[in-house]
């Protein structure tokens, strides 16, 4: 295990910690919890908003893809850009206007049905534990790095993400995001660079990559949309659906301080993930220059770290890995508490306890905890139902998309209607996820969205009720 690395991962740890401990003298109630009382400047939000996405998918991810296909490995991170910026241009300002607490909120708003509101509360939910339990293992590759065993590895830092949220919520997660971001933003130019100058410069691997044996030839591997256009419009377009209508990016656009805020914060959000989203991708490239052939793409980065970088550099770029999982498990942490006291327990369950601030603060916390373990429980003992619990990803998006956006931008949509394209959508996402159905070069969570479209607009147009 290297000493220096080590000392300055603990180092990263403690700050954190320590953010998050001061953050918790801010929480006098749920609100504070939860959406930190509504008070998220412009730098804040965006901040927050953009750690959300830099998440173990964004920097390990992208770096493997930039190892396997090349430059057309920024795919998933334009889809987070174009997303955020969609969501600031069309969602964010009204529903922020609106001062709720969950999208489920919205959907009883809306449709003024509480089944609507326990369809959308659970898919997101089952979602996001699925989601964290996924950053628990992004974590426990990230630190084998230092040659800590991935076990205690993945212990170690959801314990830390799971004890800085539960004392400070929003708040601490909010300062925490900004210094997480920070760090992103020095280590993965830092790695992608000196990747690029390891391997001889721009034109020496473009030669180096001519002599291997990679998918569609050094041209494409050098393209921007190498892989194809389809392909990656089936990247692009599911996380752009998915953001917006997620949880943890409505929760901070609804921490902001006013309207005109979240509209700009997602917007400045998005434009800060197409600028750095290039990074990881050439980081990856970068390793296949230097490496050439290896066993797992998923070792590019990891192999780049260790042997290429020094080693205060690569401390720094493994702090902004953790960073990066660390900032997007916190959000979805406190996402998930939401539906919990928000959704089933305030709205479904105990009504009278919205009045007992210090009680539901109380009950909030737990939960951050109870799911915290719960996806450390899943990512270590049950590797396997992180796959059946990520499924949930693509039948909430499915499923819930088309209730949301066209709920927006369409008056006639009815309870029945929502309901129909929620059961329809996530049923028809599921079944091209299981494998029962093939619907081709169409992504299946497009595929759901578009039979949730049909059977929302059809259901509505023969419920609606006809006017004098």
């Amino acid at each position: 295990m290297d000493t220096t690395r080590l000392i300055i991962i603990l180092g990263y740890f403690i700050i954190v910690f320590g953010i998050g401990f001061y953050a918790s003298r801010f929480v006098k109630d749920s609100t504070d919890f939860l959406l930190a009382g509504r008070r998220l400047g412009l730098v804040l939000t965006a901040a927050t908003l953009a750690a959300t996405h830099f998440g173990g998918g964004f920097v390990m991810g992208g770096g493997q893809d930039g190892y396997t296909v090349g430059l057309s490995g920024i795919a998933f991170a334009v889809g987070t850009g174009l997303g955020l910026i969609t969501l600031g241009l069309v969602a964010a300002k009204p529903l922020r206007k609106l001062a709720l607490y969950t999208v489920p909120d919205y959907l009883e708003l809306r449709y003024n049905s509480k089944i609507v509101r326990a369809l959308g509360a659970l898919l997101s939910l089952v979602a996001i534990v699925g989601i964290v339990a996924a950053q628990v293992g992004a974590s426990r590759g990230a630190l084998t790095i230092l040659g800590i065993s991935p076990q205690a590895g993945a212990v170690v830092a959801t314990l830390l993400f799971i004890a800085y949220t539960a004392f400070s919520g929003m708040w601490g997660v909010t300062l925490t995001d900004g210094i997480q971001i920070i760090i992103i933003f020095i280590g993965l130019p830092i790695a992608a660079i000196l990747g690029v100058q390891n391997a001889g410069g721009w034109a020496a691997m473009q030669q180096t990559i001519a002599t291997l044996p990679v998918p569609g030839g050094v041209d494409a591997f050098f393209s921007p949309i190498g892989r194809g256009v389809p392909v990656m419009l089936g990247i692009i377009i599911p996380v752009i659906m998915y953001d917006l209508i997620g949880q943890d990016f409505y929760q901070r656009l609804f921490s902001a301080k006013d309207e005109n805020t979240a509209r700009n914060a997602s917007i400045l959000a998005g434009i800060i993930l197409l600028t750095f989203g290039v990074f990881p991708a050439i980081a990856g490239m970068s390793a296949r220059a230097i490496f050439g052939e290896i066993p797992a793409t998923a070792s590019a980065l990891p192999m780049l770290i260790t042997q290429v970088l020094p080693v205060g550099v690569g401390a720094i770029v493994v702090a902004a890995i953790l960073a990066a999982v660390m900032s997007t498990a916190d959000s979805l942490l406190i996402a998930g508490t939401s539906h919990i006291t928000n959704d089933f327990y305030i709205k479904l369950i105990n009504p009278e306890i919205a009045n007992d601030t210090k009680r539901l603060l109380n009950i909030s916390r737990l939960w951050t905890v109870i799911l915290g373990v719960g996806a450390l429980f899943f990512a270590l003992a049950m590797p396997g139902i992180i796959r059946v619990l990520i499924f949930s990803y693509t039948m909430y998006a499915s499923g819930v998309f088309v209730p949301v956006v066209l709920g927006l931008l369409w008056k006639g949509g009815t309870d029945k209607g929502a309901i129909a394209g929620i059961v329809v959508g996530s049923l028809t996402g599921l079944a091209g996820v299981m494998k029962w159905v093939s619907y081709g070069l169409v992504p299946n969570i497009v595929a759901g969205g578009l039979a949730s479209l049909a059977a929302y607009v059809v259901i509505s147009l023969v419920t609606q009720r006809k006017e004098a």
